[in-house]
């Protein structure tokens, strides 16, 4: 390893938790992806991820220097990014301070926020899309992930939990959401709901081939039909510059795409935003996380943050 500069890019998911070394180029070295058991616990997980961070630089790192850690929690953020609130999907991280406990244990600058942020951010740079204006990502995954960014910054919102697409309300929704509520809209437009519907209409059919096998049931059509609806109400809101499309269920073979940007139109006002939609892909890769992690971190140096 050269003494070049690099900032650790941290990628933390319910399965599997994924790093790199990102240099000021957003180029990517030496990529891992380990099980997110290693950090995952009732106890002690600050200090699990804080561990599992300093071995990797211990292992990678040599004598180049890094200028920061950067990581994305699958979870809600305070304003400040300092302090993680609450993450469904991993024990041990509700409430605490992660950026003063890896500087206390580490001496090295870190910076913290939501992972469909990152995603957002390494999108923006791969797909060339300018900081100007309005950008809204939607990443429909398990949950029903939403970042905006404006004019180069983030929209974070009072308490930092801005645009939270998947806990919008809707009328007559049955079941407990993982945030506590009872009417959101990602209780039937995410992976997790598809996944029930999988158990109960298509039994014998594994979740990845759904769209393959059962893409013109009436079920499946009525589900694509109901994603479009949260990412239309936030088109009509922002009227944004820029859409990205991305997320797992994006990425299923035989996902219909063009369906999904039909239902999107239909519910989008007219005749504008509607007759000027223009949709782009999120490309799909396991570094994406990282990389974007890793971009993110960079900024706030050079922000002097």
């Amino acid at each position: 390893m050269t003494n070049k500069s690099y900032v650790i890019g941290i990628d933390i998911g319910g399965t599997n938790i994924r790093a790199g070394m990102i240099d000021s180029k957003y180029g990517l070295e030496n990529f891992v992806i380990k099980s997110s058991e290693q950090i995952s616990a009732e106890y002690r997980a600050v200090d699990r991820l804080i561990d599992f961070v300093a071995n990797y630089i211990d292992m990678n790192a040599g004598k180049a220097k890094i200028t920061a850690i950067s990581i994305g929690f699958p979870a809600t953020i305070d304003r400040e990014r300092k302090r993680v609130l609450s993450t469904p999907n991993i024990p041990g991280f509700e409430n605490v301070d992660i950026v003063d406990a890896f500087y206390d244990k580490l001496a090295i600058p870190t910076y913290i926020d939501k992972d469909v942020n990152m995603l957002m951010l390494f999108d923006m740079h791969n797909r060339s899309i300018p900081d100007e204006g309005v950008t809204a990502g939607f990443y429909l995954g398990t949950g029903l992930g939403n970042a905006i960014v404006i004019d180069g910054q983030m929209l974070r919102g009072k308490n930092g939990t801005a645009a939270e697409l998947g806990h919008i309300p809707s009328r007559d929704t049955e079941g407990i959401c993982g945030c506590g509520n009872s009417s959101c809209v990602e209780l039937f437009a995410s992976g997790k709901y598809l996944q029930y519907l999988c158990d109960t209409y298509f039994a014998d059919t594994f979740i990845g081939d759904v769209f393959k096998k059962h893409g013109q049931h009436v079920i499946i059509q009525k589900f694509v039909n109901d994603l479009a609806i949260p990412v239309a109400t936030e088109i009509n809101i922002l009227d944004p510059d820029h859409i990205i499309l991305g997320g797992g269920l994006t990425q299923m073979e035989g996902f219909p795409k063009e369906a999904l940007e039909s239902a999107i139109r239909k519910y989008t006002r007219k005749p504008y935003p509607e007759q000027n939609l223009e949709f782009i892909y999120s490309v799909p890769n396991q570094e994406n996380g990282v990389i974007g992690a890793g971009i993110y971190g960079i900024k706030q140096r050079r922000r002097g943050k």
